[in-house]
């Protein structure tokens, strides 16, 4: 190979790098901007009693805790290729899955917990 085309090709491999690790940084910043729009807490009727869930980000990933537990929050893992579906595994062994929703405004204000076959829908607390 000549010299010129070996420059050529660390060339583009360098670009190549960069460009992926500027897309990296990228969704890293979206996706903690994602997190902190959700955090917060959602109140859930579940026969006839108020549930209040919160959603916390510690270190960059989201966690869902009941509000008086004393155990360890559970990890909300991202569904990949859907923004605003997550799953998780309780602490009883079942697997949760998290569905948030935006309102007219754009502002997340909604989330569908699912467990069990067991629909519950909670709205963030102001």
């Amino acid at each position: 190979m000549t010299l010129c085309t070996k420059k050529s090709i660390l060339f583009f491999a360098c670009l190549a790098l960069v460009m992926s690790g500027l897309n990296a940084s990228s969704l890293f910043q979206d996706k903690a901007k994602l997190y902190t729009e959700i955090a917060g807490n959602y109140e859930f009727e579940v026969e006839g009693q108020i549930l209040v869930i919160i959603f916390s980000v510690e270190d960059g990933i989201l966690y869902g805790d009941t509000e008086g537990d004393p155990g360890p929050p559970s990890e909300i893992e991202p569904v990949e290729g859907k923004e605003l579906e997550f799953t998780a595994t309780g602490a009883d062994g079942n697997l949760y899955e998290i569905t948030f929703s935006r309102d007219e405004e754009g502002k997340i204000t909604k989330c569908l917990l699912s467990v069990m076959g067991m629909e519950l829908e909670g709205v963030k607390i102001k």
